[in-house]
């Protein structure tokens, strides 16, 4: 296989009309120039330069070859070129996925931000309820909540928040709000689950600690559903608190039992490993660390 380092070295000497003034520029030993344009020579089966003790002249096959060593060069240096005006001026297509649920009050202000600094940035979101596989579906990057189960990506958290029990203010009216715990069995509940996955609340207070199994709870996969089922007066909800900040806020959604906690969830930048990333994807991953926490100023984390 032709050593395409060995060609460049070959056409540096040719321009500085010595293999000592070519050593001298690039920083490397003569030596290695010598040998490696000897190395060119041999795997060409050509002579390209006729050499004394002081100096050396190109044959006509060299010269030839100089020609198109040159041109080579100048193609590389322009693509090198391309490359560095590209990453300087930070255009290109980033490809994210997230969850339905994040994309309204999450990813897209995040993104919004992102191309008002870097408007040549076009940005392409995969908004999907599965966890999508980064090669095979050509994502650069997803917004994950949870651990990282997959030991070939990297995970950079971004923030942790916690689900929060909630109901309108219409409904705590007419049914009453829960002091403790064990008067949630006494309300209509809402949570977040799969059609045939079994739901247990789990809230703790300091050291103590309760279970709450929902049977014959309404159960939807789907945040924006539990929202409208909360707007609803149909009961009380578990929801994440950066999705319902604001709506506590104005008083559209009540916290309820706020003492007791949910254990805290963890929302992570999930892409392939850190070697030869993207620069926009290491831009959009750095954006989203630096500027998560002015969206989630409003959040109960």
């Amino acid at each position: 296989m032709l050593d395409l380092n060995a060609m460049a070295l070959f056409a540096k000497v040719v321009e500085h009309k010595s293999f000592s003034e070519a050593s001298k520029r690039l920083g490397v030993p003569i030596s290695t120039v010598s040998r490696k344009v000897g190395q060119l020579e041999k795997s060409l089966g050509v002579r390209l330069l006729d050499r004394s003790t002081r100096r050396h002249r190109l044959t006509d096959i060299g010269q030839d070859y100089y020609a198109y060593c040159r041109r080579a060069l100048e193609e590389f240096e322009a693509g090198t070129l391309m490359i560095n005006d590209r990453q300087r001026e930070v255009a290109g297509t980033l490809r994210l996925s997230v969850a339905p649920s994040l994309a309204d009050a999450l990813a897209v202000p995040l993104i919004a931000a992102f191309q008002e600094l870097y408007p040549k940035a076009v940005v392409r979101l995969w908004v999907t309820a599965r966890k999508v596989d980064l090669i095979e579906d050509g994502v650069d990057l997803a917004l994950r909540v949870g651990e990282l189960t997959d030991s070939s990506l990297t995970a950079r958290e971004l923030l942790q928040y916690r689900h929060l029990l909630v109901a309108s203010p219409t409904y705590l009216a007419a049914a009453g709000t829960p002091k403790r715990p064990q008067d949630l069995y006494r309300h209509r509940l809402i949570a977040f689950a799969t059609l045939h996955q079994n739901i247990v609340w789990r809230l703790a207070k300091r050291r103590d600690t309760v279970k709450i199994p929902l049977d014959g709870a309404m159960t939807l996969n789907d945040y924006a559903g539990i929202r409208r089922a909360v707007e609803m007066n149909l009961g009380i909800a578990e929801f994440p608190s950066i999705l319902c900040g604001e709506a506590i806020a104005d008083g559209s959604m009540v916290e309820v039992l706020p003492g007791w906690k949910f254990a805290p969830t963890k929302l992570s930048a999930v892409y392939s490993g850190e070697r030869h990333t993207p620069r926009l994807v290491r831009l959009f991953k750095d954006f989203c660390v630096a500027h998560i926490a002015d969206l989630a100023s409003h959040w109960e984390l």
